[in-house]
């Protein structure tokens, strides 16, 4: 097979977790990645005036409001909700997210709430480690 035949096994949650920490902590620039970097870091919010916040995980309800405020048809609608574009309207529970830090340990979940605690204040939500349980 060719390189780029062979399947690679995905990593894990917690091994995806380590590697961004670990590539932040050594200034590894894979860790500086957009789709994981604060957005905070990229996004030159203060600078910004911004109108509308969507939120991936609200997509199915946010896109049609997004898509009235442009301008443009909601028949393109369909052609965003699919699985090669986004979520395809799937909505996460709060279950899974909970299960998925859950396997994370105790520091890394520390290390994760310092990353991306502007975030969390800026878009409202929730911190992923409290040491109130």
């Amino acid at each position: 097979k060719q390189w780029y035949q062979r399947r690679v096994r995905a990593p894990s949650f917690p091994e995806f977790v380590s590697f961004i920490l670990y590539a932040r902590a050594h200034k590894d620039s894979r860790g500086d990645n957009v789709h994981w970097k604060p957005a905070a870091m990229w996004a030159d919010i203060c600078q910004m005036e911004i109108d509308i916040v969507a939120k991936l995980e609200n997509e199915k309800d946010e896109l049609p409001y997004l898509l009235e405020k442009l301008g443009l048809s909601s028949d393109l609608l369909g052609r965003f909700l699919t699985k090669e574009n986004a979520s395809g309207g799937k909505e996460v529970a709060g279950s899974e997210v909970r299960e998925l830090i859950s396997e994370l340990s105790e520091n890394d979940q520390k290390e994760l709430n310092e990353i991306y605690q502007l975030d969390y204040e800026i878009f409202e939500y929730e911190p992923v480690y409290s040491s109130v349980t």
